[in-house]
């Protein structure tokens, strides 16, 4: 804090007199004959003050800085552990305008040095001891804050303001930069010895970490190469068991096929024992003979001639009359020098289409009658000549 001026105007002549008051600063006017100092502190400006020529009692204005000002401090104090520290330290202040005149007469314009000044190097003095020196180095801006905290508690009361403490520097003893030197080194060298043991550690933890990934990744795939193999095992067992169902399926297809043919042949085999029965107990002579009759009447037209050759051989019950002793019952008929020619009916003599003019050989099987006959085949030529041209023919042909 400046200095504060206490202006006294004095008037060694008969002209009045005055006093400037500047920015930043506040004056109290003092009138010894107006009862002495006045409580209403004046703003910057000039005010003329009266002439004092013939009198002892002259008034003056008594000017405070009221800006912010700053005094530094050497203080000698102790750490903790003991050692002795040279502390640098600044404290920031100003007087409460509104409590100028309280300020003015109780404390005075040295009030820096009556109040602040004192409290300010005991308070230090006070905090610093209680830590240690290591502190200063760390936690600067906490003391800062102790100290301040402690200042304003002692100065409470006292019409100041305290804005801030600053600890700019600090001293030690020669002792004290050795250990402190020696410390550093020793921590600088701890801090090395740590970081290359964790480095250390960081390496061999990653290259377990690493093998066992590895390991992991090894057992991962074999284990999917089981599962795939498993899996493929699963798949080709349901393709054995497939065909095999398939295999099963065409053979039981194949039996069935078989069995189905078997019964078939079987079936169609008694049928046909069944028919050659039927046929066998359903044929007389009788209708053997109904049948040849009907063969010739398909077969013959009119005119047509029928060379039936050696009448000794001619079945009995095609020709009654010519055989003696009835249906193949005597002998024969004495034999003709040629063969004889026999005349269809008239209903029968339509001649048939073109194209059955031919030489038609005819069997017909000859059942047995007596025990000396056999049963044979007697071969006969039916002609008959050329039907008129646009003549339609007749008849319906020879049943099979």
């Amino acid at each position: 804090m400046r200095t504060m001026l206490l202006s006294i105007v004095l008037l060694t002549s008969g002209c009045a007199s005055g006093f400037m008051i500047e920015p930043g600063h506040r004056g109290l006017l003092f009138n010894p004959k107006d009862g002495g100092t006045k409580q209403e502190p004046l703003t910057p400006g000039y005010y003329s003050l009266p002439s004092c020529a013939f009198s002892s009692a002259c008034s003056r204005i008594d000017d405070y800085d009221v800006t912010y000002s700053t005094r530094k401090e050497e203080i000698q104090t102790t750490s903790s552990e003991g050692l002795v520290m040279q502390l640098r330290v600044a404290v920031i202040f100003r007087p409460i305008i509104q409590e100028l005149y309280q300020l003015h007469t109780e404390i005075g314009p040295g009030y820096y040095e009556e109040v602040i000044g004192p409290e300010f190097r005991s308070a230090a003095r006070g905090v610093f001891a209680r830590h240690s020196y290591l502190d200063l180095q760390k936690q600067n801006e906490k003391l800062e804050d102790e100290v301040e905290t402690e200042l304003r508690r002692r100065c409470h009361g006292k019409h100041v303001e305290i804005d801030s403490i600053t600890l700019e520097s600090i001293t030690y003893a020669p002792e004290i930069n050795q250990a402190v030197q020696a410390k550093l080194v020793g921590e600088q060298e701890a801090i090395r010895k740590k970081a290359a043991a964790e480095a250390e550690a960081l390496r061999e933890k990653l290259a377990l970490e690493h093998e066992a990934e590895k390991e992991r990744l090894k057992a991962e795939a074999a284990r999917t190469a089981k599962e795939e193999e498993r899996k493929m095992a699963e798949e080709q067992a349901k393709v054995d068991v497939v065909r095999a169902e398939a295999r099963a399926t065409a053979a039981k297809a194949d039996v069935t096929v078989a069995r189905a043919e078997a019964e078939a042949t079987t079936i169609r085999a008694k049928a046909k024992a069944e028919e050659v029965r039927a046929e066998a107990q359903g044929i007389t002579p009788l209708i053997v003979q109904m049948h040849a009759y009907d063969a010739l009447g398909n077969l013959g037209g009119k005119g047509t001639t029928i060379l039936i050759g050696d009448f000794a051989h001619l079945p009995g019950f095609l020709f009654p009359g010519f055989v003696q002793g009835g249906y193949g019952g005597g002998p024969a008929a004495p034999p003709a020098a040629r063969p004889a020619a026999a005349t269809l009916p008239a209903a029968a003599a339509e001649p048939p289409p073109a194209s059955t003019q031919s030489a038609i050989p005819v069997s017909a099987p000859l059942p047995s009658t007596t025990p000396s006959t056999k049963r044979g085949v007697v071969p006969a030529v039916l002609t008959r000549p050329e039907p008129p041209r646009g003549a339609a023919p007749i008849g319906r042909p020879l049943d099979n």
